[in-house]
């Protein structure tokens, strides 16, 4: 099995390039070469957590107001793109493809082997449990693998414009000669949701490890993506779902508040991690040395929060810098967790008129939050200041977990108006609400090798 899986892995370095054009691929792939056949191939596959849970995009989060660097640390970053990708720049904000951090290429390999997996079984005509248990999780994976490119490298679900919008390129097939052709918004979020309730009765309620997709973890990522599109009564219901399979919290008043990283790793302590994905480790976002809290930030935490101490800690330089991650290292996480689902529920709740509904489930995370003899309940009646509140409180909880770009662009397409600034060497960076530049420029590499339709820039 382990050539099988190297020449396969292999062949999916062609496919992150999504070809299909003759100038890249002349001659069309040996399907027979090593190709895994079997079940026991294709759960291989999905329990190589290093494929289908790493790497997921950091570019968003680089792009986002968590953070930010000093002078000489954004002068001393190794790629001219990581610095054009920081300052908001329209243009060649992607590393090349030849490189370890090209996030297109990273994404579509994800894809490519889910698909791989995926028509693997169809062509093999394996069924039973474990082979729709294995079709559920290539499902999952595949759909939070565009779930996360929609994000970064299209516009803002808008209801009124997604099906003209451009989206990701549809990629459902492992066969590489098929042309690519981007899809619109609205077909990317169809092929997500469909993906993850074709999903949802395949899949177990528990998984030997968090890095395998649940139930739970499929309906946190419908919830997810409803919350995204601002469709607020199926992301509640979603959200509910997963919390139904899946309730545990971390209690912060149990953690070392003076440890380098207080949150335990997921392999020690996974109760509140339910479906497990990584970031990308950038040099951005993963040298949390570098990335630097604003002051302004770290202000809203107020006395009795233990976030405070458990997320920052304070640098040679007198600035504050994240240590709250939930990989016992500077790793950090994207996937589902129960503290996001408790936010969506209460933020939904709150959007639908829910005032009640919404301080119930902020209670019960922020109970694990603050100090238990500090701990003063919320309680709204009127929805708009729940709304206000809870949207305050997303904002603490989840740094550094690849939402913030994305809540910025939907928060912005319903007016908050956000308006993003930099100062760079001396010279002023801005980036408006709902400007073209939130769908971060595709490499251009790609659009060279595919012809395929650039984001407007």
């Amino acid at each position: 099995m382990k050539l099988n899986y190297h020449q396969i892995i292999s062949i999916s370095f062609l496919a992150i390039l999504i070809s299909g054009c003759d100038k890249f691929l002349e001659e069309k792939s040996d399907k027979s070469l090593g190709t895994p056949n079997t079940l026991e191939d294709f759960k291989a596959l999905m329990d190589d957590w290093s494929y289908l849970n790493s790497n997921f995009c950091s570019m968003g989060e680089a792009s986002s107001d968590n953070f930010y660097l000093t002078d000489e640390d954004y002068n001393g970053l190794y790629y001219e793109s990581d610095q054009r990708l920081y300052a908001w720049r329209p243009d060649n904000v992607s590393r090349p493809a030849s490189s370890a951090g090209n996030e297109w290429s990273l994404c579509y390999r994800g894809i490519y082997v889910c698909n791989s997996i995926l028509f693997g079984i169809v062509e093999n005509n394996l069924s039973g449990p474990e082979a729709d248990q294995v079709k559920g999780q290539a499902l999952v994976f595949r759909a939070a693998r565009y779930l996360d490119g929609v994000q970064v490298w299209a516009p803002v679900y808008n209801s009124q414009t997604a099906d003209q919008d451009l989206g990701m390129v549809l990629r459902l097939d492992p066969d590489m000669n098929i042309p690519s052709l981007r899809s619109t918004v609205q077909e990317t979020y169809d092929q997500i949701i469909a993906d993850l309730n074709e999903a949802v009765p395949l899949l177990p309620i528990t998984a030997v490890a968090p890095t395998l997709p649940t139930k739970a973890g499929a309906h946190g990522l419908l919830a997810r993506a409803y919350l995204i599109m601002g469709d607020y009564s199926r992301a509640l219901t979603e959200a509910e779902n997963a919390l139904t399979y899946h309730t545990e919290l971390i209690d912060f008043n149990e953690l070392d508040k003076d440890a380098v990283f207080p949150i335990p790793a997921i392999n020690q302590i996974s109760r509140e991690v339910v479906f497990f994905t990584r970031m990308y480790s950038s040099e951005i976002v993963n040298n949390l040395n570098i990335a630097k809290i604003p002051t302004s930030l770290y202000e809203m935490y107020t006395e009795g929060d233990l976030r405070k101490d458990i997320y920052f800690r304070m640098d040679d330089t007198g600035a504050h810098v994240f240590k709250g991650t939930h990989m016992g290292h500077r790793g950090l996480i994207t996937g589902i967790t129960s503290s996001e689902l408790l936010l969506i529920a209460a933020e939904c709740n709150a959007r639908l008129g829910n005032a009640m509904e919404a301080a119930e489930a902020l209670n019960r995370l922020l109970i694990k939050r603050w100090d238990r003899n500090l701990f003063v309940p919320y309680s709204f009646n009127d929805p708009d200041i729940a709304l206000t509140m809870v949207l305050e409180e997303r904002r603490k909880e989840l740094l550094f977990r690849g939402l913030r770009w994305s809540d910025i662009k939907r928060l912005n397409r319903d007016g908050a108006s956000l308006v993003l600034n930099k100062v760079i060497n001396g010279k002023q960076y801005t980036l408006p609400p709902n400007d073209v530049r939130y769908a971060i420029a595709i490499p251009e590499e790609l659009i060279e090798i595919t012809e395929i339709q650039q984001n407007p820039r």
